[in-house]
C-alpha cells in the first residue's frame, strides 16, 4: 500500500460524498462518568463500552459539522427493556443524553439503541444505530479505558494481544472477545508477518465483517477511519485524497478483504505495529 500522508480533511470529503451531510462519518457518543463528571471515553456506531458492576454513566450524542460539535436532539432505548444489564435511568432528548446504571453481573452485555430526530443535515445511515455495553469486574467507579471510533482497549496482556485486538477493532471495530481471540493470539505468537496477514484476511472475510457489522449501523466511511487509526495510526486529516477515495470505492465495491490485506502488508502497518519485515 502507497501512502501518501498528506494532510487533508477526511470530513471534506464526506462533504462531497453527501453533499447535504454535514459530516456523517463523525458521529460518535461520549461515556461521562458521573461520579467523576469526565468524559472517559467515545463510541462509535456499532462499537462497544466496558462498565464495570455498579457504574453510572452518561451517553452524550455528538457530531462534528461545521467545524465545531453540535449535540443532536436524540432519543435512546435500551435492547431489551427492564430486562437487561443496563438501566436508562434518565434521559433528555433535547440535551442528547441518558443517564445509564449497570445493574447486572460480570460477563454480561446489553444494547442500547439511539435515534437522531433534530434535522441537522446527516445521512439518513447516521440517524439511527446502537451501542453495546458490556459488563465487566465490580464498581470501583467507571473506569473503562477512553475508547477509540471503535471502542475501549481490554487491558493490555501481551504484545500478541494487543495486536490482536487492533485488527478487531480496525476490521470488525469493536473488542476481541477472549474466547474467539485467543486462536488469533495463538498463531500471531508463533508465526510471523505473514501469519498477521492471513489473519486480517481471514478476519474480513467473515461474517461478521461482511453482513453483521453494517446490521449495526455503520458505514463504510467509519470502517474507513477505524482501519486507518487501528492499524495505521493515522487520524482523519492525515489521510491521503485518492488513497481514501480508493479505498472506499472498493469497500462499497464489498472488497474489504483486498482493502485489509493491503493495509497489513504495508510498511508503515509493520512500524505502527512492531512487526520484523
Amino acid at each position: 500500500m502507497t501512502a501518501k500522508f498528506r494532510s487533508w480533511s477526511c470530513a471534506a470529503a464526506l462533504t462531497m460524498l453527501f453533499p447535504l451531510a454535514l459530516a456523517a462519518q463523525s458521529v460518535q457518543i461520549q461515556v461521562k462518568d458521573l461520579d467523576t463528571d469526565e468524559v472517559i471515553g467515545t463510541v462509535q456506531p456499532g462499537g462497544s463500552f466496558t462498565l464495570s458492576e455498579g457504574d453510572r454513566v452518561r451517553l452524550i450524542m455528538t457530531a462534528q459539522g461545521r467545524g465545531r460539535t453540535l449535540y443532536p436532539q436524540t432519543e435512546y432505548w435500551e435492547g431489551t427493556p427492564n430486562g437487561g444489564c443496563v438501566r436508562i435511568t434518565r434521559a433528555s432528548i433535547e440535551n442528547a443524553n441518558a443517564t445509564v446504571e449497570a445493574v447486572g453481573s460480570r460477563g454480561r452485555s446489553e444494547s442500547i439503541g439511539y435515534r437522531i430526530v433534530e434535522d441537522i443535515g446527516l445521512s439518513s445511515r447516521s440517524l439511527e444505530g446502537s451501542i453495546t455495553l458490556r459488563i465487566e469486574g465490580s464498581s470501583s467507579g467507571a473506569g473503562a479505558p477512553a475508547a477509540s471510533p471503535s471502542g475501549p482497549s481490554p487491558p493490555s496482556g501481551s504484545w500478541e494481544r494487543d495486536l490482536t485486538n487492533s485488527l478487531y477493532k480496525g476490521i470488525l471495530m469493536r473488542d476481541l472477545d477472549e474466547q474467539g481471540a485467543r486462536g488469533y493470539i495463538d498463531r500471531i505468537s508463533r508465526g510471523d508477518h505473514r501469519t498477521v496477514v492471513q489473519i486480517a484476511e481471514e478476519m474480513s472475510r467473515s461474517e461478521e465483517s461482511r453482513i453483521r457489522i453494517y446490521q449495526r449501523g455503520v458505514s463504510n466511511q467509519q470502517r474507513l477511519i477505524a482501519l486507518y487509526e487501528n492499524l495505521l495510526d493515522l487520524s482523519s486529516d492525515e489521510i491521503d485524497e485518492e488513497e481514501w477515495d480508493e479505498d472506499l470505492r472498493r469497500l462499497n465495491d464489498g472488497r474489504i478483504a483486498e482493502v485489509v490485506g493491503e493495509i497489513v502488508r504495508s510498511r508503515r502497518f509493520r512500524e505502527v505495529q512492531d512487526l520484523d519485515d
